[in-house]
């Protein structure tokens, strides 16, 4: 089990208590990983994937849960009045696997990884703990930070493969922007990161995922369609996976209420690129 969160900290932890609540044995291996901010999600997987890759007959839960709305508080600074407008309580999780067998009727392939850390903005997305609680710092210069480098960073990870989806943590409608214009996206490419943010806000980490569950339960899905899959944390620090949907024969992909339990898994090592 790899769990993530960044609006707290705890011991025995999340991961004992999932443990615990699931009824699963005791023997789970856990690991945690905290204070990695908006990308957290995707360095999760990335674990997941290793540890599959490592030992092929594992499975990982990964679980991101973010409860920004306690440190919300009273405050004349900008940057805590911005964060607490903008970010929301929300969890979700993945299952990976490296077994053909546990696929559902939607999945998807974890075949690339990259980080990538901006020559700036090391002080411009912060967050610490200070006299009255948490303190976060994110100032304006952020999206256009990211405005300005993702194409470089996103040629890492990306090269030669075709992007049919994008997923892009929606860390404001300013971020989103910025995304669009710098890589010189159509409108419509990032409708399910919009959507998300318009209806949930910005849960940190969980937020990738909710974007992930809900391209794997729409009805545009298809057998062989890559997803760049973008998220960014303090650094500035770009995370990004390539990943390719994988849809079983006769599957309805427009019903949106049987995305399978199993719906991210990692290829066996041979496959990997």
């Amino acid at each position: 089990m790899v769990t993530v969160s960044c609006t707290g900290m705890y011991a025995p932890g999340p991961d004992y208590r999932l443990v615990r609540d699931l009824g699963l044995p005791t023997t789970v291996e856990r690991y945690h990983l905290g204070f990695i901010g908006c990308a957290a999600a995707v360095p999760a997987l990335r674990a997941a994937a290793r540890m599959c890759a490592a030992q092929p007959d594992a499975v990982v839960l990964v679980v991101c849960a973010e409860l920004c709305t306690l440190h919300f508080r009273i405050a004349d600074d900008p940057d805590q009045i911005l964060a607490a407008s903008l970010f929301a309580d929300g969890a979700a999780a993945a299952v990976v696997s490296a077994d053909p067998a546990r696929r559902g009727e939607r999945w998807l392939d974890l075949d690339r990884f990259a980080t990538a850390v901006t020559d700036d903005g090391e002080r411009d997305m912060t967050w610490t703990i200070g006299d009255a609680g948490f303190d976060m710092v994110l100032t304006a210069e952020v999206p256009r930070i990211i405005g300005r480098e993702i194409r470089a960073a996103v040629a890492d990870v990306i090269g030669d493969a075709r992007v049919d989806t994008w997923a892009v943590h929606p860390g404001g409608r300013a971020v989103l922007d910025r995304v669009e214009s710098g890589l010189e996206l159509p409108p419509e490419a990032l409708a399910a990161s919009r959507a998300v943010l318009r209806d949930y806000g910005n849960m940190s980490s969980a937020t990738i995922l909710f974007i992930l569950r809900a391209l794997l339960a729409g009805d545009g899905l298809r057998e062989g369609e890559t997803i760049a899959t973008l998220a960014f944390g303090p650094g500035l620090t770009m995370e990004a996976a390539l990943l390719t949907a994988g849809v079983a024969a006769g599957a309805d992909t427009e019903d949106a209420e049987t995305v399978p339990t199993d719906a991210v898994r990692a290829e066996p090592v041979a496959s990997w690129t």
